[in-house]
């Protein structure tokens, strides 16, 4: 179905060093990509600083989108009250690992605020749930992905050539509040954290308008989640998914195995929407140091027992 874009799209092209950057790292012609590599993790690293992106204050893009339900929904048929839009991808760990506080989030503000999730391109490809050659495939997905996660929110479908997030500037995993004039308060550049629950708080304290709200962008990597509860993500995709994954971001299947092993202690640490009290985020940071010092101390150990016994 075709994908309507209305009010400020994509811009014009930039001679800027972060804008061109992208798009010689992941060029517009090739963005259903096959394989994922380390050129896509850097491209969306810099798309963040890129002068194309829709930043709080500036009016949000109308599009009029299919669901995974069979609704129709127009960002403009919601004027009146603040949206929060989350791009999702079937085989993102940033994505799987956003679902829990999501839910938590949707529960707290659902009945104030509408909550839209819209599929992108997939994010790590494979043999099970390949790259994007037609609009069903990716509509299949998204019910997928609403059925499998529990959504209880709209689940809109992009387009193949990637309408509406170009038009917000192309920004992978990113959530975008939205007040109730239609203008961006807070943008999250990669993933939930609790400024975003802090932007919505704002929001809502001034009736749902005014833009824009908490730290207007946060641009900084959201990552815990993913490490933690977003291995299902790249399983989705399969093998091959795993393989490119490791490549394009070389020790990513290390961390989330631990991050899995760990989950116990971890889930509450960054599965949550709450920033964590000042003693706690102390006593993490103090935890973190200690185990990387303790892990330095164990490298130097055994390096130090392997040139002893080569010194014999």
């Amino acid at each position: 179905m075709q994908t309507q874009v209305r009010g400020p799209t994509v811009a014009p092209p930039s001679t800027s060093l972060s804008r061109r950057a992208v798009e010689w790292l992941d060029p517009p012609e090739d963005f259903n990509f096959r394989h994922f590599r380390m050129r896509h993790m850097l491209a969306e690293l810099l798309r963040g600083a890129a002068d194309h992106v829709v930043v709080p204050g500036q009016p949000a893009p109308d599009f009029a989108l299919e669901g995974a339900r069979g609704e129709r929904v127009r960002l403009l048929d919601l004027r009146g009250r603040p949206v929060l839009l989350h791009f999702v991808s079937y085989t993102c760990p940033v994505t799987r690992g956003g679902v829990i506080p999501m839910r938590e989030l949707h529960r707290r503000y659902g009945a104030r605020v509408q909550f839209l999730d819209v599929i992108v391109r997939q994010a790590h490809p494979g043999e099970r749930h390949g790259a994007y050659r037609t609009y069903a495939d990716k509509l299949d997905d998204a019910r997928q992905y609403a059925e499998e996660e529990g959504i209880t929110w709209p689940v809109l479908v992009d387009d193949l050539d990637a309408s509406v997030q170009r038009a917000y500037g192309g920004l992978a995993a990113a959530v975008y509040l939205i007040d109730a004039d239609g203008r961006v308060a807070f943008c999250g550049a990669w993933g939930l954290s609790s400024a975003l629950t802090g932007a919505i708080d704002e929001l809502l304290s001034r009736g749902g308008s005014g833009a824009p709200a908490g730290h207007g962008f946060d641009r900084l990597p959201h990552l815990g989640g993913a490490i933690v509860a977003g291995q299902g993500g790249p399983l989705r995709g399969g093998l091959q998914s795993l393989v490119d994954l490791e490549l394009g971001f070389p020790g990513a299947l290390v961390l989330m195995t631990l991050g899995r092993l760990g989950r116990p202690v971890l889930a509450p640490l960054v599965l949550r929407v709450d920033p964590l009290p000042p003693r706690t985020t102390l006593a993490l940071i103090v935890g973190v140091a200690a185990c990387a010092v303790a892990a330095f101390c164990l490298v130097q150990e055994v390096q130090c027992r392997v040139n002893r016994g080569r010194a014999r």
